[in-house]
């Protein structure tokens, strides 16, 4: 405190020393003519970006609460992780066993039969939730069953090949 009191003190003391210099005629006048004007266009771009910032956020939002707005959500995406990691493994195995191309390409069939049981699950509000959830674990179950048919059939086949082989 003792600075400011010096600096106050020192201030009264030498005011007249300071009061000798006057800013020059007119100068105030021409600061307010140099006022930068105001750019709408900035205003505008800063408004419908947060606007946009907002829009995105609720269709963010609502895309992860459309999930949970249909009853039984959770317990079929339990199932669904369930059957995705054997099918997942099951095409593994199938890609590595040699299949033509015509039955990869059926394959991929059944995942756009899937995915459009599930957009019309979510997209349509009228459809019945449970009816479609089972459908959805239903067509799972048969994907891994056909996979399944696949592996065995071709194993089957390598093993008489290999039996008409040694013989």
């Amino acid at each position: 405190m003792s600075n400011k009191d010096s600096l106050e003190k020192f201030i009264t003391t030498h005011r007249a020393s300071f009061d000798d210099l006057k800013a020059p005629a007119g100068v105030w006048d021409r600061m307010d003519r140099k006022k930068t004007p105001v750019h709408h266009l900035w205003k505008w771009s800063a408004i419908a970006a947060s606007i946009m910032l907002l829009v995105a956020v609720g269709y963010i939002m609502g895309g992860m609460h459309a999930n949970s707005r249909v009853d039984g959500w959770a317990e079929y995406q339990e199932t669904q992780d369930f059957y995705q990691n054997r099918i997942d493994q099951k095409m593994d195995e199938v890609k590595a066993l040699p299949v033509s191309d015509e039955v990869l390409s059926d394959l991929k069939m059944l995942d756009e039969v899937y995915a459009e049981l599930k957009k019309q699950l979510l997209e349509d509000p009228n459809a019945d939730a449970n009816i479609l959830l089972m459908a959805m674990v239903k067509h799972q179950q048969q994907k891994l069953e056909v996979l399944e048919k696949i592996i065995s059939r071709i194993n089957k086949y390598k093993t008489n090949e290999n039996n008409n082989h040694e013989i």
